[in-house]
Order: C-alpha cells, then structure tokens, then sequence
C-alpha cells in the first residue's frame, strides 16, 4: 500500500518523469487531432479509454476482473443543456511510459472549444499493485483554460458507474463526506477522493438515473442525495460550478483507488506529483488579478 507520508525517491523519480514527458507530448502528438482507443498498463492493472465515445473510460480491469463499467464527463455553460466533452473537437492526445517499462500508463486529451472560448485538459494516471494484491489507484486531472475575453458561467460533470466484481446488481454507495465517495461489494471496495476542490453538488443514484438527467437536453442539478444506497446497480457523480475568468485555469484533481474494505483510501503519489507540476504550471500562465 502507498503510504502518503512517505514518499520513496523512485516514486518521486516517476513523478518527475511523468510531469516532464507530458509536456514533451506536444510536439510528438501534435498531428493527432482525431479520437481514439488508448489502453494504460501497469503491473497488475489495465484501463481502456474511447476518446471519440460519450462512455470515454469502458473498463478497468485490476487482477484480471474488470471492475468498471463507465466514466464520463459533460460539461454545459450558462442555463444551456449539458454536452459530453467528446463531442467537442480534439487537438491534441496521446499516452507515455511514466515509468519506462515498456508500457504506456498515462493519457492526456485535450478538447476545444470550437467556438475559441475554452479548452478542457484531461490526465489519467494508472498505478497498479502488485499481482493478486486487488490494489490500483486511477488518478485524474482535468483542467479547464478560459480562452476568450469574457467571464463563462461553466458547469462540469464526471460521472461513475462501477460494477464490482464484474456483478452489477450488489453494489452499496455513499459520500462518507463531501470530498470522497466510496462504493462497496463484500471486502472489495472502490474510493474517490476529490483532492482539489470540493464539489459543488453531487449525487449517488440508481442507473440510469443521472445518466439520462444528463442526456434528457435540459440542465442539469444533482440532486445532492449522499446515501448509502443499496444495494443494487448504483451510481455517483460530481458537479462543479464556477465562474471562469478571462486567461484563468479552473483545476480538478481526483484520485480512484480499488482495494479490500477496511483499507484507508489514499491518492496516488505519482498522481499527485503529476498534478502539482501541472497546477504550478497554470497558476503561472493566469492574468493577474486586477
């Protein structure tokens, strides 16, 4: 188990490394303006990404079980309906080997605007356990660019349908608090800690519940419902509502990890890293405040 107030140099080492391959992904990637299917590896952990699909994160498969059925994220401006990100045209994706063994086990996309008012950054980092520990951590970034001259009143959403076990129907959920949701099956559980910042609303639901109130073309408010709930085929999601300023950065940084119940949910090191490089990034490319 990572241990979070101890950070070994390798994992610091990986950290660094992830942060600097990232950034020479642009010129590597550049030409890559169309969705794909990406697959991350490591060690007893895989994760498959559709980037040209509303259902962009299908499957996470730890110890050979797959434990996730899908991830999403939507996002809606103003009063206007909720759009899946994947609708909108992607400039730039691709996937690196954070940690050189010949494996690919991050993915950055970035989606625009194709009006020029905005771009959205997503960054997942798989790390995995040891084979037949049940133990891998999932981190993601997400950070959303203003790149017009006026204020946008933006909502964002991600979305989770897990199904433990590979079994939809004997899942219970919860937010244990308004940062972290966990969701259980027996001794096997599955964790998200929001690191950064705390959701505006959320909701745990029965599917398709909050599914279609984010597919039904009117906007959207969760419910803010916490649970427990069930058991049966539960779902959780997260929105965030916040005023984007011109040439400001609105950062989210979350963390999943699937291990047995009892053990201490915890973010990923390597995520963490990762998403202060990237964060100190951006603060330093934002407009003074006036």
């Amino acid at each position: 188990m990572i241990s979070t107030s101890r950070v070994s140099s390798s994992a610091v080492m990986r950290g660094v490394l992830c942060g600097m391959v990232l950034v020479g992904l642009t010129g590597a990637a550049a030409s890559r303006s169309f969705a794909g299917l990406f697959t991350l590896t490591d060690e007893n952990s895989t994760a498959h990404f559709n980037t040209g699909a509303q259902i962009n994160n299908d499957s996470w498969v730890v110890d050979g079980l797959s434990q996730l059925h899908s991830q999403a994220f939507w996002f809606r401006l103003g009063d206007d309906p909720e759009q899946s990100i994947h609708t909108l045209p992607i400039a730039l994706e691709g996937t690196t080997d954070a940690n050189f063994d010949g494996n690919p086990d991050a993915l950055f996309v970035r989606y625009v605007d194709p009006n020029n008012r905005f771009k959205i950054e997503t960054r997942y980092t798989l790390d995995g356990g040891a084979g037949g520990s049940g133990v891998s951590d999932l981190g993601e970034q997400i950070s959303i660019t203003s790149t017009t001259g006026s204020p946008l009143n933006f909502h964002f959403y991600q979305y989770a349908d897990f199904d433990l076990r590979a079994t939809p129907g004997g899942d219970t959920v919860n937010f244990i608090n308004p940062s972290a949701v966990r969701q259980t099956q027996g001794p096997l559980e599955v964790s998200e800690t929001v690191l950064t910042p705390i959701a505006s609303h959320r909701e745990v639901a029965f599917f398709p519940t909050t599914l279609n109130s984010l597919n039904d073309g009117l906007p959207t408010t969760l419910s803010d419902m916490t649970g427990p709930l069930g058991p049966g085929n539960v779902t959780w999601a997260n929105q965030w509502d916040f005023l984007l300023q011109p040439s400001s950065t609105f950062a989210i940084s979350k963390d999943k990890r699937l291990a047995g119940a009892g053990e201490v949910p915890e973010p990923a090191t390597v995520s963490l890293i990762c998403f202060a490089a990237g964060l100190l990034f951006s603060q330093r490319r934002k407009a003074p405040v006036a």
